[in-house]
């Protein structure tokens, strides 16, 4: 295992950090468990994005592949991954699953996601809390536009409805995310009908998990990354739930896209100086207007300083998307029978052969 700083990424391995930045509490860093060490009875594999609030990991429970998702230790951190894993309880246990995001597990052997959303253990002397996902295959988004910053415009386009759907399903549920980056994203190419490689997404992490009656008071800095904040969000005392605060955040993730580096440099740069240029609108220019000019100014309502000249809800956004990428591909279907085809078959084989011996003994028995 190892230290790893949240604000500047430097890591330790012998969880003694220090950090010469005044402004980097590197002791404070939490630690970050590494390939075939335990949390439980969960062997890691790898961890696969290490966001402020939370680590994702590749795990092995019960000899099945997961995902593992820890809480950072912290009060704020441990309720935000409590409501997370409560909400997508909620919904799968009324069948209402949203495809683009994670299919929640039991946290333990032998209990159901209604008794236990979550669970609980020791490390180094903190109690965490975990809870654990369906594995599927993919890669975090930062890590697809650190070695290709600039994607084919469709593969954007469609990446991007997929994402304002899955934000817009949290809208219907009166949840608001509120920390929309692409580091809260796994993303994976299919081959569709037609031949090509589409995009597939999951939204792994669902921000804040809040209503408009509990966002002012679970709504905390540290729970998104400084440069995909909205302005209305960096002053705590003024907080309004609204879905157009979301659309500040895909828009941040489709003008990053687009121009091929982030919205707002924060690379090297404090908290304090990432919200300075949050608030006085210093962002990166535009500069590709001319191959995707319509697009372009999608992203840029988006984007917008002011909250009421955003697109004021996801489902505008993906309308306006929707204009020029159309709907999301469909996969290519699979030469294998379904399992359930299988099973019919199987089941009727299985038959046959039972008449087929049930005939021969009555035949040699009134022979």
């Amino acid at each position: 295992m190892k230290q790893v700083c949240l604000l500047c990424e430097r890591t330790s391995p012998d969880n003694n950090l220090y950090c010469q930045e005044i402004y980097c509490p590197a002791e404070m860093s939490p630690t970050i468990l590494d390939y075939g060490e335990w949390l439980g009875d969960l062997e890691i594999i790898k961890p696969v994005m290490i966001l402020r609030s939370s680590v994702l990991y590749e795990a092995t429970h019960q000899k099945t592949k997961v995902f593992l998702k820890v809480a950072h230790p912290g009060e704020e951190n441990k309720e935000r991954l409590k409501r997370e894993a409560e909400f997508l309880a909620t919904t799968q246990l009324h069948k209402e699953q949203n495809k683009f995001l994670p299919v929640l597990l039991p946290p333990y052997a032998n209990t159901t996601i209604k008794d236990d959303a979550y669970g609980k253990t020791m490390l180094r002397g903190h109690l965490l809390y975990f809870c654990l996902f369906e594995f599927t295959v993919g890669e975090p988004l930062r890590d697809i536009l650190t070695d290709n910053p600039q994607l084919w415009i469709n593969h954007a386009g469609w990446l991007m409805i997929s994402l304002a759907t899955a934000v817009n399903f949290l809208h219907t549920k009166g949840i608001f995310h509120y920390a929309i980056s692409p580091d809260a994203v796994l993303l994976h190419f299919y081959e569709t009908e037609e031949n090509f490689n589409a995009p597939r997404i999951l939204l792994f992490d669902l921000g804040i998990v809040s209503d408009a009656n509990t966002v002012r008071r679970n709504w905390y800095p540290f729970a998104a990354l400084p440069a995909y904040t909205a302005p209305e969000l960096i002053d705590t005392h003024a907080i309004q739930p609204a879905y157009a605060t979301d659309v500040y955040g895909l828009g941040l993730t489709l003008y990053e896209m687009l121009v091929g580096e982030p919205t707002f440099t924060y690379k090297l740069r404090s908290d304090k100086e990432v919200y300075a240029a949050i608030k006085r609108n210093r962002a990166i220019k535009m500069n590709r207007v001319e191959d995707v000019e319509s697009i372009a100014n999608i992203a840029l309502q988006a984007v917008s300083d002011h909250i009421q000249n955003r697109q004021q809800d996801a489902t505008v956004l993906v309308q306006q998307l929707s204009v020029y990428f159309g709907q999301l591909p469909k996969p290519k279907p699979s030469r294998w029978p379904s399992l359930n085809t299988i099973m019919i078959v199987i089941v009727t084989l299985l038959t046959i052969a039972f008449l087929i011996a049930l005939a021969v003994s009555l035949n040699e028995f009134t022979v």
